[in-house]
């Protein structure tokens, strides 16, 4: 199998099981309740907190990966002018009306969810902005996330931040495809590191240092004659060094937790990608994996809003005080979320698979394709 051949199945393998990385990122946040606040990555139990922190640690890789193979899928192919014209025009439908479709959908729901008192309590949290009381520009500011880190669908920051990545391509190319190109990636990663210094921040709101790093870091490789093979070199060693760097962050957290934090998501990107070959060995694996591809945007775009509902819900429900009936919902409330928006993508899709095409960007296209 060719090297391009083999990093499409990874890519493909590679999809679902970084959407539900997010999940958990999503799935692990403080949730407040009616009988207080409830966080899952400080429960004060030693081995659910170590257990929880480890797995965010593996979930925090999923979004950089997903910039890397978004930068790679981007120039994989070769550059031109009549090229990357083309592909602005596909990121218009793949990017562009996504992003507005879901960011005005959600708008919606959580402004007639506001105005029904048994829906109001659901959606009550830090975490949406009162509708209601938003001016025209506030609207328009929480809706893209203009000034802030995040826009009013929370994991959307990667659509917005990816779209800008992809206006400054003809930068990019400049800067990656030469003979710096090498330097110039070490030298923004190495500045990525610098600003999560707990005093220092990244001067733009967006497109973030993660996106512009492994956006680049892909941007590099789509043009290498190994591409994404030359991680399977360091991937044994990449894997010890994002372990040891978990634990060794966890157990003794300081003042350089952030630079830390910053290299562990690095080797353990390099260490997915290796581990991921790995298990795509298996064809039954690997087919399995590759069949859920397909519905990953749609997990994505809906996942965040009914998380926190769903987690509100069985919270109360449940009321856990023990650290195996936390562990046991912070670990099942994501699995089993995603499986039911799997499943519901798939009814979707069968029903109207012209408009879930239309609001997914299309995702159900070959490798070659997506480029």
């Amino acid at each position: 199998m060719s090297n391009k051949d083999e990093t499409s199945s990874r890519i493909d393998a590679l999809r679902f099981p970084l959407i539900l990385g997010v999940a958990f990122i999503h799935g692990a946040s403080v949730l407040h309740t009616s009988q207080g606040s409830v966080d899952v990555m400080r429960t004060n139990i030693a081995w659910v907190d170590f257990i929880v922190n480890i797995s965010q640690y593996i979930a925090d890789v999923s979004t950089p990966l997903f910039f890397a193979i978004s930068g790679y899928l981007f120039f994989w192919g070769g550059w031109s002018r009549e090229k990357y014209a083309g592909k602005l025009k596909r990121r218009f439908h793949t990017l562009l009306i996504p992003y507005l479709f879901w960011s005005l959908a959600i708008f919606a729901v959580l402004a007639v969810a506001e105005s029904i008192p048994q829906t109001k309590t659901y959606f009550a949290d830090a975490t949406w902005p009162a509708i209601h009381s938003l001016s025209f520009f506030g609207a328009i500011n929480t809706l893209l996330g203009i000034t802030g880190i995040y826009p009013l669908l929370h994991p959307f920051w990667f659509i917005r931040d990816l779209m800008a990545l992809v206006v400054l391509a003809p930068a990019i190319h400049f800067l990656v495809h030469n003979k710096w190109g090498k330097l110039f990636l070490i030298a923004i990663f190495c500045i990525w590191y610098a600003v999560m210094w707990p005093l220092m921040a990244w001067p733009v709101p967006w497109p973030g240092a993660v996106a512009i790093c492994f956006f680049c870091l892909g941007a590099y490789l789509s043009q290498q004659k190994e591409g994404f093979a030359y991680l399977d070199r360091i991937g044994p060693w990449a894997s010890l060094l994002f372990l040891a760097g978990a634990i060794l962050n966890y157990a003794f957290p300081s003042s350089l937790a952030h630079v830390n934090h910053a290299l562990i998501i690095t080797a353990g990107a390099a260490s997915l990608w290796w581990m991921i070959g790995l298990i795509i060995r298996s064809a039954a694996l690997k087919a399995f994996l590759a069949g859920l591809s397909g519905d990953v945007f749609f997990v994505f775009a809906t996942h965040q809003p009914l998380m926190a509902v769903v987690r509100k819900i069985a919270y109360k429900l449940f009321s856990p005080t023990s650290g195996a009936a936390i562990l046991t919902l912070y670990f099942l409330i994501p699995i089993c979320l995603v499986a039911l928006l799997v499943a519901l993508s798939r009814c979707l899709l069968k029903i109207m698979p012209s408009f879930i095409g239309f609001i997914t960007g299309n995702p159900y296209r070959t490798y070659k394709q997506r480029a």
